[in-house]
């Protein structure tokens, strides 16, 4: 008896080291997030982290407009099993693009071009934010014909998904990698697109894998009710603090 008992306790280890195996073979990332640094969030760095966590997310990018303070503030925080992409989302002269990896800030208003030149030799990443949702500053077609290393083909900030249909058929004709982000400027909005990669440990890691393809964009649309009540909630606040 006791040596049958000895037998299901081995087995049911092996079983949920098993299950623990397959769950680290893919993980989930949420590359586009704004934070109280960006002009129009107000969202603290710390409600950030305790969401992505709760939700089950495995990294996440900062990607405020222009700015890469908050990039750097939340490494600062306590975040036990989030890996931290350095970003920031940078407007160029046609259009949103999202830097990843980068070790300095990127400046605004240059060509895409350049900007793009300047994330590589920063060691980063570029990716294409929204680029067929027009009234949100995405690059358009050009993106066919720019050295850009993936492209968002899921962002959760649309209205009947058009755009990221449109930018799904291009991804795919111009093997361009694609990317899930939930571009989320409110806690609720996190997480609501991701992008689906091989289990990485390190930030390095999770750059190669998204300039190799070996992605997968999932998700949602952040639902308008959300988006309306976030709206009203930052016009009654007069400022927006700076710090947590």
């Amino acid at each position: 008896m006791l040596k049958n008992k000895s037998k299901k306790n081995i087995i049911r280890k092996y079983k949920n080291n098993n299950n623990l195996i397959k769950k680290r073979i893919k993980m989930k990332i949420d590359t586009h997030i704004h934070s109280q640094y960006s002009k129009d969030s107000i969202t603290p760095l710390k409600d950030i982290i305790k969401y992505s966590q709760n939700i089950g997310l495995n990294a996440i990018a900062i990607t405020d407009h222009d700015e890469i303070e908050g990039t750097w503030q939340i490494r600062k925080l306590e975040h036990e099993g989030l890996i931290l992409i350095p970003g920031e989302e940078v407007s160029s002269s046609k259009g949103h693009i999202v830097a990843l990896g980068i070790t300095d800030y990127i400046k605004p208003l240059q060509t895409p071009e350049e900007t793009i030149d300047q994330i590589h030799d920063n060691a980063g990443i570029a990716i294409s934010a929204h680029p067929y949702s027009y009234y949100r500053s995405g690059l358009g077609d050009i993106v066919r014909t720019l050295d850009i290393d993936a492209m968002e083909t899921k962002n959760s900030r649309f209205i009947f998904g058009v755009s990221n249909y449109i930018a799904k058929q291009v991804s795919q004709k111009n093997n361009i990698p694609e990317i899930g982000a939930s571009d989320a400027h409110f806690t609720k909005g996190i997480g609501r697109c991701y992008t689906e990669i091989p289990d990485c440990d390190n930030v390095d890691d999770i750059l190669k894998n998204i300039k190799k393809g070996n992605t997968k964009a999932h998700g949602e649309r952040t639902p308008m009710n959300l988006i309306i009540k976030e709206v009203i909630r930052k016009k009654g606040r007069k400022t927006k603090a700076k710090t947590d």
